[in-house]
């Protein structure tokens, strides 16, 4: 709960004039008109070594009674920050640490994890978003933050900014008489809900699902509007495939015009999620799929949970996690056992391959459907979203695909705030797929997922590469459990990944690469100006950093082009324990190396996919020697390994990775062995 007004004023005046005590006098902050966040959040443009900068409202998020603030945090300066004060005309409302505590489910699990860190070892984390609840309809308001250090002095105040609340809304209730859903888990409310959906046509109106459980098939959301979830709410996923219609699906990149004739291409028609918002051609043609042809504003919102009926759980069907709380736990199947393991996955899948003739809108079919492509094309996400510009994620659980998690295509000014992900261990189940989209804030939630976590494509070959990059996206204040890699790239890289900014995020036994950059020599494209810093790893089950150009799974259906390309990937400020201890419940690893690099299968002297890598103040200990292969023109700075399994020398570079520094590293390569601990 927030601070009360009359409270907050004479917290206010005592944090300020003891801030004020310890620090310089500071001038009246400049005021921003502009509140919008911008790629200048994710780039680092414009940010202050003495003040939070660039704070701002992402799009969507602020409704009649509630916003959420982001900002970035002081660069380079020479106190510690510990904590941010956020400031509401003038008075205090609260510290971000606590206002993540309040509001959002990562922070029970981030405060958990440095109660274990006992000995200091991990670098700290910090939330700089604040969720502002409790305002007044039509209300106007100034908002400025600024940094707590650990002597206890405040920094100078960031630019304020000024926001006006909305109107009231109105408001449908999916259980109203004309409507008539039933919240009873066994009656069908597709009809239902969409209609209250189809009817909710005044600007920024709400559908409510109320408490219970409503079970539906496919829904599709329009422009200007809010789907609230209510406390105790779930959306229950129908188990039959008749119930997510093919022909509302969608493509997952646009069909190029005129269509490419070269036999290796082919593009399936999907079947829609349980959520969605799809051009009415399927995103078929690239004008559907420009951000805001979908649609524009869409919110989701509320505590209630989004059930996608994906798979069966596993005979316990849940575990107790390292907070004590209760995750479920769903059976880790395939395509082999679909048929027994899955929910609706099973259903789809079965329908598929009994009715190859009937799956319509395969672009450029094959003689015959590989089951491969069955199993992977004709399975519902749990959302899907498509050509949409300014779209707000709060709150809700998302549970149990039959595929992947939450799916952003070809849109913009997408914000993912406080939601919690348990999707472990269904098949393909990544947490944010994030496809040609740009301008992403993903902050303070939590995962636990059955595949990547939050991830990123851009589209395949040559034809991939006239797509969208997915671009500008800002990853901060999230506790990523499980999961294949936590930041995940490719391995779709053709239009490119680009600017990417991960920062303040705990990961903990995350299964293939904290940061993920997979690929091949044939995708075209990559991943560039990745920064990926001031985190905390810990109980990995192989690998901490991933950058390949090997990648094993490479996907049939693209015309291949040139080899993909990683460059200008910063890590820095990261702590690393463990990729081969089973101190915390993960099998042991012995041949996974800490830091993978491979340049791909034609990588020689004259080779440079893989180059301008920097390492700086990343630590490691219980870890596996790395093994890096062509990796150019890199630097690592203060880099310390203080334990390596068999007490070896953790360096392993091939005879093509040249050009690269190593500056304090320790130990450095050659043949000395870790020290056994690591200055910080």
């Amino acid at each position: 709960m927030d601070t009360p007004r009359s409270l907050a004023v004479v917290l206010a005046l005592s944090l300020s004039l003891a801030g004020l005590a310890a620090s310089p006098a500071v001038a009246a902050p400049d005021k921003k008109t502009d509140n919008s966040c911008t790629t200048a959040n994710v780039r680092l443009e414009g940010v202050s070594s003495s003040a939070p900068s660039n704070l701002c409202i992402p799009a969507a998020s602020s409704d009649d009674t509630s916003l959420l603030l982001v900002w970035n945090k002081p660069e380079g300066g020479s106190l510690e920050v510990v904590d941010y004060r956020v400031y509401m005309d003038g008075a205090i409302l609260g510290s971000s640490q606590e206002n993540a505590r309040q509001n959002a489910p990562a922070q029970q699990y981030i405060d958990s994890f440095y109660s274990r860190d006992t000995d200091g070892f991990h670098v700290k984390t910090l939330a700089h978003a604040f969720k502002v609840t409790g305002l007044r309809q039509n209300s106007l308001h100034d908002f400025s933050v600024r940094a707590v250090h650990s002597d206890g002095s405040l920094s100078a105040p960031s630019a304020t900014i000024t926001q006006r609340m909305a109107s009231p809304t109105h408001r449908s209730v999916v259980t109203d008489p004309q409507f008539g859903a039933v919240g009873d888990g066994t009656t069908l409310n597709t009809r239902a809900i969409q209609k209250a959906i189809d009817d909710c046509s005044t600007p920024n109106c709400t559908v409510v699902i109320p408490s219970g459980t409503f079970l539906t098939g496919a829904l599709f959301l329009h422009s200007n509007m809010t789907l609230d979830l209510a406390p105790g709410a779930r959306l229950l996923g129908s188990d039959r495939w008749q119930d997510y219609p093919l022909e509302k699906g969608y493509y997952l990149y646009g069909i190029p015009d005129p269509v490419p004739t070269e036999a290796s291409y082919t593009a399936y028609l999907r079947p829609p999620s349980l959520i969605n918002v799809i051009p009415e051609d399927n995103g078929r043609a690239e004008a559907g799929r420009v951000p805001g042809a979908g649609a524009d504003n869409v919110r989701i919102v509320g505590t209630g949970t989004i059930d996608g009926n994906g798979w069966k759980r596993t005979s316990p069907g849940s575990i107790v996690d390292e907070t004590g709380a209760s995750l479920p736990q769903y059976v880790a199947s395939s395509a082999s056992k679909v048929a027994t393991d899955g929910i609706l996955a099973a259903s789809q899948v079965t329908h598929a391959r009994e009715n190859t003739a009937d799956l319509i809108g395969i672009v450029n079919p094959p003689a015959t459907i590989s089951d491969s492509s069955l199993y992977g094309q004709y399975r519902s996400s749990l959302m899907t979203f498509v050509g949409v510009k300014n779209l707000y994620l709060d709150g809700f659980s998302a549970e149990n695909p039959a595929f992947h998690g939450v799916m952003f295509l070809d849109s913009a000014n997408v914000t993912v705030y406080g939601t919690r992900h348990t999707t472990f261990n269904t098949n393909n189940g990544d947490g944010l797929e994030f496809g040609g989209t740009s301008n992403g804030i993903v902050v303070n939630n939590f995962f636990d997922t059955g595949d990547d976590v939050v991830n990123f494509a851009a589209g395949q070959g040559v034809y991939g590469a006239q797509g969208r990059p997915s671009s500008d996206v800002w990853i901060a204040g999230n506790y990523l459990r499980k999961g294949h890699g936590g930041v995940a790239i490719g391995s779709h890289t053709a239009a490119w990944v680009e600017n990417i900014l991960a920062e303040d995020n705990v990961m903990y036994t995350t299964e293939t690469g904290g940061l993920r950059m997979k690929s091949t020599s044939d995708m075209a494209g990559g991943a560039r100006n990745i920064t990926f810093r001031d985190t905390a790893m810990a109980c990995l089950a192989t690998n901490a950093f991933i950058a390949s150009l090997a990648y094993s799974q490479s996907p049939s259906g693209y015309v291949p082009a040139g080899s993909a390309t990683f460059t200008d990937i910063k890590v820095s400020n990261v702590s690393v324990d463990g990729n081969n201890t089973t101190t915390c419940a993960m099998p042991t690893s012995t041949k996974n190396p800490v830091i993978l690099v491979e340049a791909g299968p034609a990588v020689s002297a004259s080779t440079a996919t893989v180059s301008g890598f920097s390492f700086d103040h990343v630590r490691f200990r219980n870890v596996n020697p790395t093994s890096i292969q062509g990796l150019v023109s890199s630097q690592f700075t203060d880099v310390c390994f203080a334990s390596v399994l068999g007490n070896v020398n953790p360096w392993k570079l091939d005879a093509y990775s040249t050009g690269n520094s190593f500056v304090r590293v320790s130990p450095p390569p050659g043949t000395s062995k870790p020290t056994g601990s690591c200055t910080q």
